[in-house]
């Protein structure tokens, strides 16, 4: 899989061009119902703030704080640190009905802190992860090398408790899932549309150039191809299909190359009852092995609308894929 860099470090290293200092927030601890889960980063300046922990009281009780230590940063007599966490029970403290608690840490930070100048000059981030002690303004970039750390999953952000004192990684790198959707027709463009508010990597796949060409706007990958089941020895292992071209033997022919293949994560067709149970029957007469006709989705989608409108149909998929990726991502005890 195609990896995801940290997607607070272009924002913090914007708001610190103009301004001297800003403050990272990060999520660090969860109890109970929370609006955000750990990971979960806001970059806050004198005017301006990106990314979010989930809004409401507690996003605006934590900006609050972090002007309050980057006004504090300019006195004399400052008392606060690099460095603060804060444990916020969100009913009794803010009145959120959410009744989880939450810890969040505040790093006031500039463009010459260490860590960060180690970060802006890495050429590629993986497998390194950010390391800050709690207990003091300790910070910095590795990969996880004391036992005790590498007991962690390397895809987890999360804290531990090294020589007497707490630490938090953050991973600064994620895999993204690659998904290859077949099809540049209205339901394709609105499905491309729909995936790429996500965090994946998709593959648009057609025979008609010009279909391929709408929606340029979009950062994806763009196959033209006459024989578009042929593709499919090119795909990464595990990756997403979503079959939707303009016919039905087309459909058949890339069904039938993914499943004789094998190695995929999922595998998607558009259409009825009555179409899966056509193609199953197809596939078995081509010697698919039963198992793996099983795992072919057919119809597609997970929210139970009864609806034929493309962008209704997109929607359903980029949720049934969303729940996926998350249980997935709970089971490797990641982010």
């Amino acid at each position: 899989m195609l990896r995801r860099m940290i997607d607070w470090l272009s924002s913090l290293k914007e708001l610190l061009s103009q301004y001297q200092q800003a403050v990272l927030v990060t999520v660090i601890a969860v109890d109970g119902s929370v609006p955000r889960e750990i990971g979960a980063t806001l970059v806050v300046s004198a005017n301006n703030q990106t990314g979010t922990i989930g809004g409401g009281n507690l996003e605006h009780s934590a900006i609050t704080h972090a002007r309050e230590m980057l006004e504090s940063a300019s006195k004399p007599a400052a008392d606060r640190g690099v460095i603060e966490c804060q444990q916020i029970s969100l009913g009794p403290n803010l009145g959120q009905c959410c009744g989880g608690r939450v810890e969040l840490l505040y790093e006031r930070v500039a463009l010459d802190s260490s860590w960060l100048s180690a970060l802006l000059q890495a050429t590629d981030l993986t497998g390194l992860c950010l390391y800050r002690c709690l207990d003091d303004s300790t910070a910095f970039i590795s990969a996880p090398a004391k036992a005790s750390i590498d007991l962690l999953p390397l895809s987890t952000a999360s804290i531990f408790t090294a020589d007497g004192k707490r630490w938090f990684r953050m991973p600064l790198a994620s895999d993204l899932p690659e998904v290859w959707i077949f099809g540049a027709g209205h339901v394709g463009l609105a499905v491309v549309k729909q995936l790429s508010l996500l965090p994946c990597r998709l593959t648009w796949l057609d025979h008609r150039e010009d279909w391929l060409a709408a929606s340029t706007e979009l950062v994806i990958t763009r196959v033209q191809s006459e024989s578009m089941a042929d593709e499919i020895d090119s795909a990464p292992d595990n990756s997403h299909f979503v079959v939707m071209t303009h016919s039905h033997a087309i459909d058949f022919e890339i069904c039938h190359a993914v499943l004789r293949r094998g190695r995929f994560a999922w595998l998607g067709l558009i259409g009825s009852d009555t179409k899966r149970h056509t193609f199953n029957k197809r596939l078995m007469q081509r010697g698919i092995d039963e198992n793996l006709i099983r795992q072919l989705r057919c119809p597609i989608g997970n929210l139970g609308l009864q609806s034929s409108h493309p962008n209704i149909i997109a929607l359903n998929l980029a949720s049934e894929l969303a729940a996926l990726w998350q249980r997935d991502v709970q089971l490797s005890g990641g982010l």
